[in-house]
């Protein structure tokens, strides 16, 4: 069982129940979500989960960095250990992170697979390359990194797909190699209503240019 907080829909603690359930049920509870870019490079990362380890109904969408469900009883603080676990980057604090508001939705993402959460939102600045990121959690098949500014310009439609770089992991086998990505291999739902790759890849920007308030919105 992998308990976690639920809450009413005005974010009121109402107890504990078990993650499977919570979704089946739609059941109000908060997740821990991270976009982790480079403001040297000027470059933002995604992630491509491993087959069985998402929702969706295809596994090799590019996801945003890092994201997981709080477990019972963590704090807000307590979510860095989403970025350890699926970056693999431990050294990592809390303090690095810059909070930037939080995402209350509701939408049904499979059958019997709804989702009514509460997402803490987070920018990680980190300047790194990919070889860097040790990224050796089972979940993650590898990473994404795109220039900001081509990665804006594709979730505002202005571009169909853009340069991409991409680490692709196989066991401990890590392979590097030049490509593209495409509007089709974003997740539809963040790609419409309130366009939430457009926001996160906007307040990275933001953030960039000195902004450091209300970047979410």
């Amino acid at each position: 069982m992998n308990l976690i907080d639920i809450f009413t829909d005005r974010y009121e603690h109402t107890g504990t129940e078990d993650k499977k359930i919570a979704h089946e049920r739609g059941l109000w509870h908060r997740t821990f979500s991270c976009l982790v870019f480079d403001p040297v490079r000027q470059t933002v990362l995604l992630q491509k989960k491993a087959p069985g380890h998402t929702v969706f109904d295809r596994p090799d969408y590019a996801d945003f960095t890092v994201g997981g469900h709080y477990q019972a009883g963590e704090t807000i603080p307590d979510g860095i250990r989403e970025l350890h676990e699926e970056l693999g980057l431990t050294t990592i604090s809390y303090p690095d992170l810059h909070p930037i508001g939080v995402r209350q939705t509701a939408v049904t993402l499979a059958p019997g697979w709804l989702e009514r959460e509460f997402q803490h939102w987070h920018l990680l600045p980190l300047q790194a390359e990919l070889e860097e990121i040790p990224l050796d959690d089972a979940e993650v098949a590898g990473l994404v990194q795109l220039d900001l500014t081509d990665a804006i310009h594709l979730a505002a439609g202005d571009r169909s797909e853009v340069p991409a770089r991409y680490l692709i992991r196989h066991g401990d086998d890590r392979r590097y190699q030049e490509g593209v990505l495409s509007t089709a291999d974003l997740i539809p739902g963040y790609l419409a209503i309130d366009r939430l790759y457009l926001r996160l890849f906007t307040a990275a920007r933001r953030y960039i240019h000195g902004e450091r308030t209300h970047l979410f919105w």
